[in-house]
């Protein structure tokens, strides 16, 4: 086994044009490091899954079901399937988390 560094991965940019690693990706999770330069945003949207949120780096806010949070590093949320959330950086900070989907994107 081989541990998979985030720093190896290539970037890709997802459908709201945010920076996006994928680390892992079957039926039971995936696993994706995004990137939000300061004041870029991911807007509302909901996907039929659990989704964990556990940031690394920045500050910003997460927006679940509604009500809003302010994050910063270490911080960790659950959105619950089918409830809306969005992500927004702070103006003065880029923002880096996990994104993880369980189930994964392929069941």
């Amino acid at each position: 086994m081989k541990p998979i560094n985030i720093k190896d991965i290539e970037p890709v940019f997802n459908k709201y044009n945010v920076s996006a690693k994928t680390l892992v990706d079957h039926d039971n999770a995936t696993i994706k490091n995004l990137f939000l330069n300061p004041g870029q945003a991911i807007p509302d949207h909901k996907v039929p899954m659990d989704v964990t949120f556990f940031i690394l780096e920045g500050t910003g806010q997460i927006t679940i079901g509604g009500e809003t949070v302010k994050v910063k590093p270490l911080d960790c949320l659950l959105c619950p399937p089918n409830t809306f959330m969005s992500v927004k950086a702070d103006e003065d900070s880029a923002l880096s988390f996990l994104n993880i989907k369980t189930p994964g994107l392929k069941s």
